[in-house]
């Protein structure tokens, strides 16, 4: 019989959000009052959310037959035919869903109005602040002054060795074009001294 019923709840779960429904807080009391429109003898509760279908109690006349959690629901029988279910300590996650009744009359099942009961909507989280990043600032450190007076020193000393090496070469070029333009002149010759003619006067003939 239990299959029957939640093959019913399966049904009206596709009409899920055609129904009424109310938002509630956490921890608070939910009454859910259902009007099958039928003397019963047997009434049946039913969850429906994304889970499936669960039934949660039968009560024949007044007294409770079946109640799959006794400290979360519990009913109250207003009149013959409207009964009211609470729901203690609403809890968004799992208590959230479609509830309807269902009344068994000579073999048949007559279904309240079912009602859709949630909890209230997260607050919006407002997108996190983001700093703007500081401007970047280059500092350039002052470059000391012995510096551009070291680069002189340098600049000097380089130029004095360059020309002294270019003296020497110079020195060294023109030795070479000497030597080579005048290779006779340049060898020293031997000194000869005149004949003696006076002497060769004085020999007797």
């Amino acid at each position: 019989m239990y299959q029957i019923c939640i093959g019913f709840c399966v049904i009206l779960s596709i009409f899920d959000g055609c129904f009424s429904h109310t938002f509630y807080r956490e921890g608070q009391e939910v009454i859910i009052d259902c009007d099958p429109k039928q003397h019963s003898v047997i009434t049946f509760w039913f969850k429906i959310n994304k889970s499936g279908a669960q039934h949660l109690l039968t009560f024949k006349g007044m007294d409770v037959k079946d109640n799959v959690d006794q400290e979360k629901y519990s009913l109250n029988k207003n009149a013959p035919s409207k009964v009211s279910l609470a729901v203690k300590d609403f809890k968004k996650q799992t208590d959230s869903g479609v509830y309807t009744c269902a009344a068994m009359n000579s073999n048949k099942l007559f279904f309240g109005e079912p009602m859709e009961i949630k909890g209230e909507p997260d607050p919006a989280t407002p997108p996190p602040k983001i700093d703007p990043a500081p401007p970047k600032t280059t500092t350039t450190d002052p470059k000391p002054s012995i510096n551009r007076e070291t680069w002189i020193l340098s600049s000097l000393a380089c130029g004095f060795v360059l020309l002294l090496i270019l003296w020497i070469i110079t020195i060294l070029y023109c030795s070479h074009l000497r030597t080579s333009r005048c290779p006779h002149t340049c060898i020293i010759q031997p000194h000869t001294t005149p004949a003696d003619h006076s002497k060769r006067l004085d020999t007797p003939l």
